[in-house]
């Protein structure tokens, strides 16, 4: 019997069967009934006790859904609810029957039932708003459901994985999507990275540097641009030529910009070409610049200023410098400090005992330091007029996606170089040397553990990049074999070449179950479902394995190198005690290795291996918080910097301090991305000091 009873006469009964998550997902269903209205009759029982009142035993979730729509006052407890009444011994039996009896629809079935939906007229949001869901989620499916049916029919057979229907949505062309389905099912290449590489061929991708560099022009062009829905950063700007050309444009306003500067010339470069540098000779700054008169007195009273408040508060810090008690055992160091540039307060924020010292005068210590780091920043080397007046520039594109600034090459035989200039060029050179070796030895902040982990991280994030940078994995490995080769290795068999996988290890966290190390052991194990059969190959089946392996597209045998020969490198932290291999920064930048992507800083894993001093002099990036962490305790600053780096889009702007809080509201994106992408001191990959030094070391070692 079917029967209208009010929404406040119904309760869910203990007897339904449904017991694990009974309101799953009840906020689309919410939204299906309002738009739709009840489709289906929920299933009740008369409850002993009132006449009136029902217990429903069949629809549990359409219930929830109806009271969270009167919660928000769509609907009251007098709304009528069409119910089918059955007897109360009935309830398991017909409880269980409704749900045993449901067959859900198929995935293929849904996506293409939404792709209707769009044939109809309606929105990818009108749909978000009638189903609950998330407008992404909705334009994920309208995606899928616009395959060629040749892939969804593949897919609602089990022949293909959703992911790879995924991929294939980078095309909306039916014939295209299903010819590179064909090529790539014959060459054993069918997997979301091979997909998308062929179907972006011609496309830019938005996080390479030249989609970086030419990003904000490209779209105030209108030109076109394809997002991939199912990849973060899986934004192309599709439309290659036009993206060279508005680069190229940009590449040549700043070269006209360093000519009117003074350079002999400039000259854009898309791309770094060694053939070009190497025909080239560098030159350094010829001249320093340093403070004026009137500089050094104001940046001694600043330095006075500061280490009287610091005095205060600390005066064992201050005993020898401006502004604190005299000792004249302090002389040679306070010279030291300023020699170094950078003032430094000298005072060790870890000391759990040390006085507080009060909110303002933190403010105005801080302030003063900034001022004298201003001051400091206006000396270093430059290029004279003269040297400019003979030298040029070749402006590239940075792995960063800004320009690239390669300055003061000379060509050997220009005309008007005089020797004068070649003097004033060695001279330099040798005042460099000279320069380097009478610095002071580096003090790393790290301790060594953390130096080890650090570099286990960041070599990670090396062979993952390199492990997708076919071409790149082939010239470094071209390269590490003419540089064995060449030191007259013996031969005792046919191939002298030997490798292992760099076996990484973290003292907090397994390296095999960070997301580098999960990205690249999916990679080799795609490759090894392609090459070896389920039981493997045993020792005699050499020949088979050679000749699957041979039978691989170029393709194919480029990824599983890169791959495999990725996984051989060891990177080290240069800056902090490793030697600086210059092929390897090199190589990170031009491909765009990001550690900052595969890995971030936690409170065990980091923040409580470094000092405080540490956190105040390198964490800049969260701006005025710095001085919020500056008085506080320890543990309290590791677990605030642990929060503020995992979700930095949390960060409210009262957190940072009295300053900033002018409203109680998250902090700018621009502040966000910058925590999203801070590394410590030495994991970022940057382009060699000087690349051409190294070419003028070789040519004239040649020579």
């Amino acid at each position: 019997m079917i029967k209208s009873i009010a929404l406040s006469n119904l309760r869910r009964s203990d007897r339904n069967v449904r017991k694990t998550y009974p309101f799953a997902d009840v906020q689309s269903m919410a939204a299906d009934i309002k738009a739709r209205g009840l489709l289906q009759n929920l299933i009740v029982i008369p409850t002993e006790a009132d006449d009136d009142t029902f217990e429903v035993v069949g629809g549990g979730r359409r219930l929830a859904a109806l009271e969270l729509l009167r919660t928000k006052g769509e609907i009251d407890g007098t709304y009528a609810v069409d119910c089918a009444v059955r007897e109360a011994d009935e309830a398991e039996e017909v409880s269980l029957a409704e749900n045993v009896q449901r067959v859900n629809m198929t995935p293929v079935d849904e996506y293409r039932a939404f792709a209707a939906l769009l044939e109809q007229g309606k929105t990818a949001e009108n749909i978000a708003i009638r189903f609950g869901l998330p407008v992404r989620a909705v334009q994920q499916r309208l995606k899928l459901g616009r395959l060629s049916p040749r892939l969804l029919d593949l897919f609602r057979d089990g022949k293909i994985d959703k992911d790879v229907c995924e991929a294939f949505t980078l095309s909306d062309d039916h014939a295209i999507q299903e010819r590179v389905y064909d090529a790539l099912k014959q060459s054993h290449s069918l997997h979301p990275y091979h997909i998308r590489k062929e179907l972006a061929q011609e496309r830019v991708p938005v996080t390479s540097k030249l989609g970086t560099f030419v990003r904000a022009d490209y779209v105030a062009k209108g030109l076109p641009v394809t997002e991939d829905l199912f990849k973060e950063d899986g934004t192309y700007l599709d439309d290659r030529t036009a993206a060279l050309e508005i680069a190229t444009e940009k590449l040549r306003r700043e070269c006209d910009r360093l000519v009117a500067e003074g350079w002999a010339w400039a000259k854009p470069m898309l791309e770094y070409d060694h053939a070009v540098f190497a025909s080239m000779r560098s030159t350094r700054p010829d001249q320093e610049r340093q403070l004026t008169a009137d500089q050094e007195d104001e940046r001694l009273a600043l330095v006075v200023a500061h280490n009287e408040i610091l005095s205060r508060y600390h005066p064992e810090l201050t005993v020898g410098r401006p502004g604190g008690a005299a000792s004249v055992e302090d002389d040679a160091e306070l010279e030291d400090d300023e020699d170094e540039g950078d003032y430094e307060d000298g005072f060790d924020e870890g000391d759990e005992d040390a006085p507080e010292i009060p909110q303002e005068d933190l403010d105005r210590m801080a302030e003063l330091k900034r001022l004298i780091a201003r001051i400091d920043a206006s000396k270093g080397r430059f290029y004279s007029a003269e040297l400019r007046a003979k030298a040029g520039v070749f402006v590239l594109i940075g792995s960063d996606g800004d320009f690239d600034l390669r300055e003061g090459y000379i060509a050997p035989d220009a005309a008007g170089e005089g020797e004068a200039a070649k003097a004033a060029s060695a001279g330099t050179l040798m005042q460099t040397c000279s320069d380097r070796c009478a610095s002071k030895p580096a003090r790393g902040p790290y301790t060594a553990a953390l130096v080890t982990d650090l570099e286990a991280h960041r070599t990670q994030a090396f062979q993952l990049a390199l492990a997708q940078e076919p071409q790149y994995a082939k010239s470094y490995l071209i390269y590490t074999l003419w540089v064995k080769l060449s030191m007259r290795c013996n031969m005792a068999a046919a191939s002298n070449l030997s490798g292992h996988f760099e076996r990484l290890s973290g003292s907090v966290v397994k390296m095999g179950e960070t997301p580098a190390g999960a990205a690249l052991a999916k990679m080799l194990n795609a490759f090894k479902s392609m090459i070896e059969p389920e039981d493997g190959y045993s020792g005699r089946e050499a020949l088979p394995l050679f000749q699957t392996i041979h039978s691989l597209s170029d393709a194919d045998k480029d990824a599983v190198l890169a791959v495999l020969f990725a996984q051989t490198i060891s990177v080290s932290l240069s800056e902090h005690g490793g030697k600086r291999d210059d092929v390897v920064e090199h190589i990170g930048t031009e491909i765009g290795c990001d550690p900052a992507r595969t890995w971030r800083p936690t409170a065990p894993e980091f923040w409580s291996r470094v000092s405080k001093g540490f956190v105040l002099d390198e964490v800049a990036v969260v701006g005025k918080g710095v001085q919020t962490l500056a008085p506080a305790k320890k543990a309290q600053m590791v677990s605030t910097l642990d929060r503020w780096f995992g979700s930095p889009d949390a960060i409210m702007l009262s957190e940072l301090g009295p300053v900033a809080a002018a409203a109680d509201a998250p902090i700018p994106q621009d502040m966000v991305a910058g925590i999203q992408q801070w590394l410590p001191p030495g994991m970022a990959f940057a382009a060699a000091e000087e690349e051409g030094s190294l070419v003028t070391g070789a040519n004239e070692e040649a020579a």
